[in-house]
């Protein structure tokens, strides 16, 4: 009786290394937050020159008043201001464009990371029903006849996935052995309780002879073996005695 042995696929992990195109955007959203903290510090530095002429132009002005000093030197601290005004304005308009773009590259990051998690997800199922399938058609291909197999196979196969995926008990099937659901089907299905057994903690299922075991048999059968010969050398040509000694001439008589 043929047995193989039933292996669980491994599933997906969260840490596989990212794509090419995510590790790109990786890279963007790295160089953006990078050039927001650097517009963040000179939109500070520009807040406090501002300030700082701010004060200068109200003590200025307030000089004039007094008549301490030439009127309109204040106009001229008043320009810088404004220059300094807009100055922060545009670092930061253009810090807030920055994070929008940063947040844009993130969303999109977010995006190619649940579509790559879905895609190894429906992967590892697709290799769990595989898996579960080619269980169940070794164990009932093993005992049925060619007959059978020929008209029931394709769709015994196709029902039994369909069953796997709607029927209630075999939901979960996923974080179970694969050998343990192929055993369900084969209850299900009224096959030798012993076609599909756990061995400790793994599991094998009985299999068909491939066809190059078959050839091997009917190899075997055609040419046979020899016999080893018996230890007491029967059966072999004995030499004779003499043959081969210094003393034996050809055509001596």
């Amino acid at each position: 009786m043929l047995h193989r042995a039933l292996l669980d696929p491994i599933p997906p992990a969260d840490t596989d290394a990212d794509t090419a195109a995510m590790a790109e955007t990786i890279s963007a959203i790295e160089r953006g937050e990078r050039h927001l903290r650097m517009l963040a510090e000179l939109g500070e530095i520009g807040m406090r020159l501002a300030r700082s002429l701010g004060q200068l132009v109200d003590a200025r002005v307030e000089r004039e008043l007094k008549g301490e000093v030439a009127p309109g030197r204040s106009e001229d601290a008043a320009a810088a201001v404004d220059k300094m005004v807009q100055t922060v304005r545009r670092t930061l308009a253009l810090e807030a464009r920055l994070a929008e773009g940063v947040k844009a590259r993130r969303e999109v990051l977010i995006t190619q990371r649940t579509e790559r998690r879905a895609a190894r997800s429906a992967a590892h199922q697709t290799a769990v029903g595989d898996a579960i399938i080619s269980g169940l058609h070794d164990a009932w291909a093993a005992d049925c006849s060619d007959t059978e197999y020929n008209d029931l196979a394709d769709r015994l196969l196709d029902d039994a996935r369909e069953y796997l995926v709607d029927a209630d008990e075999m939901r979960g099937y996923l974080d179970r052995p694969v050998g343990e659901t192929v055993g369900r089907l084969c209850a299900a299905l009224g096959l030798d309780p012993e076609a599909c057994e756990s061995d400790g903690e793994a599991w094998r299922v009985r299999r068909p002879p491939l066809n190059f075991e078959l050839r091997l048999e009917e190899r075997a059968r055609k040419y046979p073996a020899p016999s080893p010969p018996s230890p007491s050398g029967e059966g072999q040509i004995a030499k004779r005695s003499g043959w081969g000694s210094v003393d034996e001439t050809p055509g001596r008589c």
